[in-house]
């Protein structure tokens, strides 16, 4: 199998280089220095490789680099050698789709805004059947609704393990309120919600109806991150039969900028809880 390119390797493979044009060396140096080619230098420092510990001791202390300097390139080789599974999708799913649970996997951080339903990364088994129930007419009948429900379960083992994604998720308080499944499913949801905001790792705010308009009312919008690296921000734009990709520097800009502007109206964490608490509490007399 060829070597496949993960985050935690490009970012590696891009403090390596800093490192090297810092000290004046060239690749071809480190490949004589560590008794390898100059193909092999350029395949690690570009995301593709992942240096034997020997190796990379070696060159970090061929580049006289800092102790700082040294114990960020070791957490980012630990990292890139933790071993990440595939999420298995249905055979229907669409190729955008794919890639966005690629970035997710490969992900720093996700910011994600959702005015319809709760983000899939916080659903649980039983609002995502639920959903999936009612989007029969868009998949593929021959595919079992617990296919895509445990796909998208299996994205959120993202949020755990010792690098755990960051999400930062902003939900229109219309989605609070909106009954998916039945007050029991919407209980738990929201009981879900409550658990998995308390990580440091996730933020969960609530856009209040009294908001008013604000940009990405016309659907679902997610900003992948890759932070420590040089790489722009990803963006994907979710529609009823599939998504795109926001390829363009500016809009990718602009997008982000709408983010924080939403940031803005939403409520904070805690009010969020707030909220979601007393939605809860009105369910129970359903």
């Amino acid at each position: 199998m060829p070597a496949q390119r993960t985050r935690w390797k490009q970012d590696l493979g891009a403090q390596l280089e800093k490192l090297r044009k810092a000290a004046g060396k060239s690749a071809a140096e480190v490949a004589t220095m560590l008794g390898t080619t100059e193909s092999t230098v350029s395949r690690t420092e570009s995301g593709y490789l992942r240096p034997q510990r020997t190796a990379l001791d070696r060159a970090l202390a061929f580049y006289k680099a800092t102790e700082e300097q040294c114990t960020e390139a070791v957490a980012l080789w630990e990292a890139a050698g933790e071993k990440t599974e595939r999420v298995r999708l249905p055979a229907d799913a669409p190729k955008t789709y794919r890639t966005l649970v690629r970035a997710e996997r490969e992900a720093e951080v996700v910011r994600a805004i959702e005015s319809l339903v709760i983000p899939g990364l916080l659903q649980t088994a039983r609002y995502a059947r639920a959903l999936t129930v009612a989007a029969h007419r868009f998949l593929d009948p021959n595919t079992a609704h617990d296919a895509y429900v445990n796909a998208r379960l299996k994205r959120q083992q993202r949020l755990d393990g010792p690098h755990p994604l960051r999400l930062h998720a902003l939900i229109d308080e219309g989605v609070i309120y909106r009954t998916v499944g039945g007050p029991d499913v919407m209980r738990e949801q929201l009981g879900h919600l409550l658990a998995v905001g308390g990580r440091p790792n996730v933020t969960i705010q609530a856009i209040p109806n009294d908001a008013g308009a604000y940009g990405p009312m016309s659907g679902p919008c997610t900003i992948i991150g890759y932070a420590g690296s040089e790489r722009l921000p990803a963006v994907y734009l979710e529609y009823l039969t599939g998504g795109a990709w926001v390829d363009n520097a500016g809009d990718i800009e602009r997008i982000t900028a709408m983010f924080d502007d939403v940031v803005g109206l939403a409520l904070s964490p805690a009010d969020t809880a707030d909220v979601i608490h007393l939605r809860m509490r009105a369910l129970e007399n359903q």
